[in-house]
């Protein structure tokens, strides 16, 4: 079993790169379950902002107004001065600065109400839209309570009880009506890392191999090429299963219980069968890799590549009709329609789709691999 240790000693020797790829896409993982997991609750807030209030109205309407505006939002002095004043709205200490006239009240109930309010911004910010919105909103509650003869104030009673009320809102969707798991995002982003991990690794050793001295010395070894590259591919599936082993078991410990279920298992599935994608795709980059600049940038290329137009990346929702047609040339698109339809699954008797997918995705591990044969055939005859 020569070959079989040397192929794990030209591993070992590659261990800091392929521990580092595998602690980043723990890290960046487990950051991504934890932001867009879903078992957090789904409600809605109302976005508070700094404010400064400055009232000059004798009337009720400027003082109801300034404390309904300062139930949703952070009441603040107004700066004095107008370096002041410039300086906390520069630095985002206040987002809106309002000034009520002093005759607002009487103008309001002539029906003269526009352009009364003086708002003050920062160039280019959004914030005053909120603020502009709930003003608006609470002078229009008002003017129909006093258009109906009630006195001011009653409406203003009124209208500070009917803005205080929380509208119940309703997620119409939320990715085709269903719940995605921590699960499903941990599995999401396999694709790129696996193909980094199996071309760094796996096209390191068969470049060692194909290295033109070495192979000129197996040549005249007693062992035969069949021999030689049994030992290879032993070390080849050996090296997958470990890798497989690792990411299931950080799965487990991310997601817990959720693993054990069969959405759990379907989803290890999909990952062992798209790693034999990418121990075929680091057989087919590694005819090609001279040295280990080119094994980089080759690991890039198809890691990248396969994971920015397969949907791994980029949701394939969002993408084109085009792009999502070319997207089914890659196997990352397989995999990832795996991942999302396992999230669907019940039972076996509904993962006709899930397996149709592991079908896409063998499919184009056997093609990878024949290309790599043919070229490695080609190669040999060349010399």
């Amino acid at each position: 079993m020569q070959v079989f240790k040397a192929f794990f000693k030209i591993l070992y020797k590659n261990k800091m790169t392929l521990f580092l790829y595998i602690g980043i896409y723990l890290a960046l993982t487990l950051l991504i379950c934890k932001l867009m997991g879903t078992e957090g609750e789904m409600e809605f807030s109302n976005v508070s902002l700094d404010i400064s209030v400055e009232n000059r109205d004798q009337g009720e309407l400027g003082e109801a107004l300034v404390d309904y505006l300062g139930i949703h939002n952070h009441l603040k002095d107004v700066p004095e001065g107008r370096e002041a004043l410039q300086d906390a709205m520069y630095y985002e200490e206040i987002d809106y600065v309002l000034v009520i006239p002093e005759d607002f009240t009487r103008q309001f109930l002539k029906g003269d109400s526009e352009g009364l309010l003086e708002g003050t911004i920062v160039p280019g910010s959004s914030t005053s839209y909120l603020l502009e919105n709930e003003v608006e909103n609470f002078l229009k509650t008002a003017a129909m309570y006093l258009r109906s003869g009630v006195t001011m104030e009653q409406a203003m009673e009124w209208t500070r009880k009917d803005m205080e009320e929380k509208p119940e809102v309703r997620f119409l969707e939320q990715t085709a009506g269903q719940q995605l798991s921590d699960r499903y995002y941990f599995f999401q982003y396999i694709p790129y890392v696996y193909l980094i991990l199996m071309i760094l690794g796996v096209g390191a050793v068969v470049k060692s191999f194909k290295n033109k001295d070495l192979e000129a010395r197996n040549k005249c070894s007693s062992m035969s090429f069949l021999k030689q590259n049994l030992q290879i591919f032993l070390g080849c599936m050996v090296y997958m299963l470990v890798m497989n082993m690792i990411f299931l078991l950080m799965a487990v410990l991310n997601t817990g219980e959720d693993m054990l279920s069969l959405q759990g298992f379907l989803s290890g599935m999909n990952a062992v069968v798209f790693s034999l994608c990418a121990l075929s795709v680091a057989w087919f980059v590694a005819q090609f890799a001279r040295n280990t600049a080119v094994l980089n940038m080759m690991s890039n290329i198809f890691g990248l590549g396969f994971s920015f137009l397969g949907g791994v990346f980029v949701s394939l929702e969002f993408m084109g009709e085009g792009a999502r047609q070319a997207a089914k040339f890659t196997p990352s698109y397989w995999y990832v329609i795996a991942n999302y339809d396992i999230q669907k699954v019940k039972d076996l008797a509904e993962a006709g789709t899930v397996y149709q997918s592991f079908r896409m995705v063998l499919v184009f591990a056997a093609a990878f691999f024949a290309a790599g044969l043919l070229v490695n055939r080609m190669q040999i005859r060349s010399r």
